[in-house]
């Protein structure tokens, strides 16, 4: 699969090997030196391993980790020889030593540790007591927001369709798109969109939600639908039907809709999500709850603490009544980097909150221009 081509596909940033010193020179390295000479074996370990040499390499980096033992992505290559050559004793002491360090401040390094933590978490990883797609996602978030490049953006996205995030995963494909200069990035990305959305049974329910974005109600809610057919309790695609229904002129449609998606226990973070925001937002008074919206906003953000989740809790706070919870939420949500729609849609409901008023988002249909009077 071609999310698995990703996770595998990650290189090593590499650093100028260290100059050999001549072997009739004596001299004692300090210890900023001695990590510089183990890093500079590791990358020659690595070539080797590229090789398929697992027993020179592994070997290497056996002298490498003499030097510099604080660096995991070591410990994760010498594990990946010792998964090829059999020896899954030592490789899984390596890789939970690996885990136990953390990531290193050096960002070179961190970049390392990353790609490779990823790979060991990945559904695809070497060994089942280490897979942990949740913690891949997490990882993959971070390497992006340490170095986003298009090939690690392309590999959180991968890492959130192993977990059938494929909603976020094009969310974040598309943000890049719209980010990059390159006409082959671009082309990159559209690919991996695409990709996505044949694999996902959701494939028409992310083609829905550009549609909606654009104004094309009908249009989205005819993709909708095609996914409810086929998975009629996904309570995310029902609540963005309703959505359209309302917007469409039906609101009784639009309840219907809401009432079945709020009866449904959300099975993923994406179901969390948006049922949070029509609890919090929504129109119809019968379905609004705040204390529910806060609820699954907050498991939500324990699965992927994006700005969105947290203007959702805020806006779950605000119709609880909690204004000053409601605020220092959105103010959270502001001191996290946001992007210049999330800024100003995060003031905008801080200013609510303020004048102490919950969130209420239009669902009403756009009104017709009429036609000029004779």
């Amino acid at each position: 699969m071609v999310m698995v081509g990703f996770l595998l596909a990650g290189g090593l940033r590499a650093e100028e090997p260290p100059q050999e010193k001549k072997k009739e020179e004596e001299v004692k390295l300090n210890p900023e030196e001695e990590v510089k000479l183990g890093r500079g074996m590791a990358f020659q370990a690595f070539a080797v391993e590229q090789q398929e040499a697992w027993r020179p390499a592994k070997d290497l980096y056996s002298a490498a980790l003499v030097k510099a033992p604080g660096i995991p992505w070591i410990w994760l290559r010498r594990g990946f020889c010792g998964i090829k050559l059999e020896d899954e004793s030592a490789a899984q002491q390596d890789f939970a030593k690996a885990i136990s360090l953390g990531i290193s401040s050096e960002k070179s390094d961190a970049v390392n540790d990353l790609q490779f933590l990823i790979t060991l978490r990945s559904k695809a990883g070497p060994l089942a007591e280490f897979r942990d797609p949740k913690a891949a996602m997490v990882l993959a978030r971070r390497l992006v927001e340490l170095d986003r490049t298009t090939d690690f953006v392309l590999l959180e996205a991968a890492c959130l369709a192993e977990s059938e995030q494929y909603l976020r995963a094009q969310e974040v494909l598309l943000r890049q798109m719209g980010e990059v200069e390159s006409a082959e990035d671009k082309a990159r990305l559209q690919a991996a969109v695409e990709t996505f959305r044949t694999q996902s049974k959701f494939g028409p329910a992310l083609e829905g939600l550009e549609l909606e974005k654009e104004g094309k109600y009908s249009e989205a809610m005819d993709r909708y639908t095609t996914v409810l057919d086929q998975a009629p309790d996904t309570a995310w695609v029902l609540v963005r039907r309703a959505y359209c229904l309302a917007k469409t002129g039906d609101p009784a449609g639009a309840k219907a809709d809401l009432r079945r998606s709020m009866r449904l226990l959300p099975e993923t973070a994406t179901d969390r999500i948006t049922v949070a925001w029509a609890k919090a937002n929504c129109p119809f008074l019968e379905f609004r709850d705040g204390a529910g919206a806060v609820s699954l906003a907050k498991r939500a953000i324990q699965d992927e603490p994006l700005i969105q989740t947290y203007g959702i809790l805020a806006s779950g706070y605000a119709e609880m009544g909690d204004f000053r919870k409601a605020q220092e939420t959105a103010m959270l949500a502001l001191s996290k980097s946001p992007s210049d729609p999330e800024k100003k849609e995060l003031q905008k409901k801080l200013e609510l909150f303020r004048e102490k008023k919950p969130e209420m988002d239009d669902w009403a249909p756009r009104a017709t221009p009429r036609e000029p009077g004779f």
